[in-house]
């Protein structure tokens, strides 16, 4: 992000919700390293959350999307043999 972000946890993990429906968005275009970026940015924002924070369905998708985005590296590097 080229602007600091409020503290405010609430907004943060708004922010982090807006990035990983980012990263569906580019895989739909077919641009995988935009999706990886956009999940690196949602994964930096919640890991910025202050102590006490967390939140575990939030925590749940961003290993989802994690899990996609690497399944789909998987499936491109197996078919390029």
């Amino acid at each position: 992000m080229a602007f600091p972000l409020p503290i405010d946890p609430d907004f943060r993990k708004t922010c982090v919700e807006f990035w990983l429906d980012d990263i569906d968005d580019r895989l739909k275009l077919g641009d995988h390293a935009s999706a990886e970026l956009s999940w690196k940015e949602a994964n930096g924002i919640y890991l910025s959350l202050p102590a006490g924070f967390g939140d575990m369905a939030l925590e749940d998708r961003i290993y989802a999307q994690r899990v996609k985005l690497d399944n789909l590296t998987h499936v491109t590097n197996e078919n390029n043999f």
